[in-house]
């Protein structure tokens, strides 16, 4: 018998959880890909500073072989990604929220590319049938972009971290995260949302997360386009081709988990499968209008390139 009392469905896995992940659609109890629970973790390998930040905590990553994976934000919460079915979570934390915040994140991650996803720090929407995907250093507008997609009537399929199938056949596949953007204060102002209808993020002071009222898409949509944003500029936007030579470079800078993963045959996996994309879809550099009155316009010219 189950005893596992949440269940969930995210990134395409059916997910028992012994903790509350609220930001999650719930599911009825079933064979379960992914299993959290909490445990205290064992002694691991040394561990080294990373790139990853979350609610202002350095994470620290420690590996084992790719079965064996930690990502450690101590004091406050550690993991252990095993074999890509399993996470196991040890915190003394009993705000469900801050718990929740960190287990969806590249603790989360950890899961994916054990089972061999390609991911990617960004966001993605679905315009029309196509699958986009928006890339960019901090401050570069992904999440507002996707924020400005989805009150357009466009459909989320993931914010701050994009999970892409990439299969034997070539073709691309953007695996759908769960209902949830995360804006700021001047976002929801400069894009008159309603902020009643959004809940404060632990990570940032002034930041809040959407997801009540936004449409969410539940399946896998194929990899259209890739738009690496660039700081706005005024005025309205402009866009340049990545060369398909440049692509994996691109993409690895944009790599959301820590770079000690990729050595060895997980680097070689990794560069194969963005040439893979190189070689199927067109990457852009692309700056956004610097106001936000000329977002919207911007939107409806994204799905200009599309069509």
């Amino acid at each position: 018998m189950d005893l596992t009392p949440y269940h969930y469905k995210a990134y395409g896995l059916s997910i028992a959880s012994e903790i509350p992940l609220p930001p999650l659609p719930t599911s009825v109890p079933t064979t379960a890909d992914l299993t959290i629970r909490r445990e205290q973790l064992p002694g691991r390998p040394p561990v080294e500073a990373t790139k990853i930040y979350r609610a202002g905590l350095n994470a620290r990553f420690a590996q084992q072989g790719l079965d064996y994976l930690w990502l450690d934000w101590s004091p406050l919460i550690s993991f252990t990604a095993v074999s890509g079915n399993e996470l196991l979570v040890d915190t003394t934390q009993t705000d469900e929220d801050l718990v929740s915040l960190f287990t969806l994140s590249e603790a989360l991650g950890l899961i994916l590319f054990q089972k061999g996803y390609f991911l990617l720090h960004g966001s993605a929407v679905r315009i029309g049938s196509k699958g986009v995907v928006f890339l960019g250093e901090p401050g570069a507008g992904k999440s507002t972009t996707v924020a400005a997609c989805a009150q357009k009537g466009y459909t989320v399929i993931s914010d701050d971290m994009v999970c892409i199938q990439v299969n034997e056949t070539g073709n691309l596949l953007l695996i759908p995260a769960f209902p949830q953007i995360k804006i700021w204060q001047s976002t929801i102002d400069g894009l008159q949302l309603h902020r009643e209808k959004m809940a404060p993020v632990r990570e940032g002071v002034d930041k809040f997360s959407w997801y009540d009222s936004i449409k969410f898409e539940e399946n896998a949509v194929p990899l259209t386009a890739i738009f690496v944003l660039l700081p706005p500029r005024k005025p309205g936007s402009t866009t340049d081709p990545i060369p398909a030579s440049r692509v994996p470079v691109e993409l690895l800078h944009h790599f959301p988990l820590a770079d000690a993963l990729l050595k060895g045959k997980s680097l070689e996996d990794y560069f194969k499968k963005s040439v893979a994309i190189a070689q199927t879809i067109p990457l852009f550099r692309m700056s956004r209008p610097a106001d936000f009155a000329g977002l919207h316009e911007f939107v409806t010219f994204l799905k200009s390139r599309l069509t």
